[in-house]
C-alpha cells in the first residue's frame, strides 16, 4: 500500500514538473506561428516606421532649439552670463511647431501601436490590413510634412493650386487614374458574366458549392487585366513626370497639349485593346502616350538639370 502511494506521488511529481514545459513549449509555438503570419509581419513593419518616424522628432526639436537659440530649462543656458541666460531661455514659434507635431503624433501613434496590434490578432484578410497600415504610416509621414511647412511655403504651395497649369495637369491626372481604377470592375464584370475566376473561394458567388472547373483562364478576361497593367506601366509615370514638368512653369498651350494627347492615347488604347480593333491602332496609340511622357521628362531635365 505505501508502495503504490508512493508511485502515485511521484507520477503527480513528474506531471507538475513536465506540465509547465509543455506550457511553455506551447507559447513558443504560438509566438512561432505569429512570427509567420504576415498580416502580423506587415503590422511590425509600419509600426516600426511609425515609431522611428516619431522618435526623430525629438532630436528634430533639439535642432532647432540650438539653430533658433530657443531653450526651457536654465541648466541648458548655465555657461551663459545673466543677460544672455535672459535672451536664451525663451519660446520660438518654430520649436513650438515641432514640439506640437511631436505631441500630435503620441496621440495618435500611441493608439494606432495597441488598436493595430489587437486589430492584427483578429486575423483580417492581408490586403485590407495593408491598407490601414499603409494609410496610417503615410498620413503620419505626410502630416509631418505639412507641419514643418513655413508660412512662406504655404503661400507657394497655394500660388501653384491658384496655377492655370496645375489646374489642367490636376484635371487630367485625375481623368487617367479613374479610367484606370474602372479596369478593376471591369475585370470583375467580365469574370462574373464568362464565369471565370482566378481562386477558388471565389466560385461561389455563382454557385453555392466551390467548384474547381471555373477556376480558369479566359481570353476576355486576361485581356482586360493586360490592359489594366498597361495603364500601370504608363499612367503612373506620367503622374510623376507630368507633375514635375508642371512644376517647370510650361507654357499653358503646351502643357495642355501634352496632357490632352496622353489622356486621349489612353483612352483609345484601351477602347482598342477591350474590343480587340485591329492595329496598329493599339500600338499607336501606346506610342503616343510614351513619346509624350518622353517630351514631358526632356523638359524637366533640360530645365532643372543639376548633377
Amino acid at each position: 500500500m505505501k508502495g503504490e502511494t508512493h508511485r502515485i506521488r511521484l507520477k503527480l511529481c513528474n506531471r507538475s514538473k513536465v506540465a509547465p514545459l509543455l506550457l511553455s513549449h506551447r507559447r513558443l509555438r504560438k509566438m512561432a506561428a505569429l512570427m509567420e503570419d504576415e498580416v502580423f509581419l506587415a503590422f511590425t513593419t509600419y509600426a516600426t516606421i511609425v515609431i522611428v518616424k516619431m522618435m526623430l522628432m525629438g532630436p528634430m526639436t533639439g535642432y532647432y532649439r540650438f539653430t533658433r537659440r530657443a531653450f526651457a530649462n536654465e541648466e541648458d543656458v548655465s555657461h551663459k552670463s545673466e543677460e544672455e541666460k535672459k535672451k536664451l531661455l525663451r519660446t520660438h514659434p518654430d520649436v513650438e511647431r515641432v514640439r506640437r507635431c511631436h505631441q500630435n503624433d503620441l496621440e495618435n501613434i500611441v493608439p494606432f501601436l495597441v488598436v493595430g496590434l489587437l486589430y492584427a490578432l483578429t486575423a483580417p484578410d492581408l490586403s485590407a490590413a495593408l491598407l490601414h497600415f499603409r494609410l496610417f504610416c503615410g498620413s503620419r509621414i505626410f502630416h509631418t510634412v505639412s507641419y514643418e511647412f513655413r508660412r512662406g511655403k504655404m503661400e507657394t504651395q497655394r500660388d501653384m493650386m491658384e496655377s492655370e497649369i496645375f489646374k489642367a495637369f490636376s484635371t487630367y491626372a485625375t481623368i487617367v487614374i479613374l479610367k484606370m481604377m474602372l479596369m478593376s470592375p471591369l475585370t470583375s464584370y467580365f469574370r462574373l458574366t464568362r464565369k471565370v475566376f482566378a481562386n477558388l473561394e471565389d466560385t461561389k458567388l455563382v454557385f453555392p458549392r466551390e467548384d474547381k472547373k471555373l477556376v480558369r483562364v479566359d481570353p476576355a478576361v486576361e485581356r482586360v487585366r493586360r490592359c489594366h497593367q498597361n495603364d500601370l506601366e504608363n499612367i503612373v509615370p506620367f503622374l510623376v513626370v507630368g507633375l514635375l514638368y508642371a512644376l517647370t512653369a510650361p507654357d499653358l498651350s503646351a502643357a495642355l497639349l501634352h496632357f490632352r494627347l496622353f489622356c486621349g492615347s489612353r483612352i483609345f488604347h484601351t477602347v482598342s485593346y477591350v474590343l480587340a480593333l485591329p492595329q496598329p491602332c493599339r500600338g499607336l496609340s501606346w506610342m503616343l502616350g510614351m513619346l509624350v511622357t518622353f517630351s514631358m521628362a526632356y523638359r524637366v531635365l533640360s530645365t532643372a538639370l543639376h548633377l
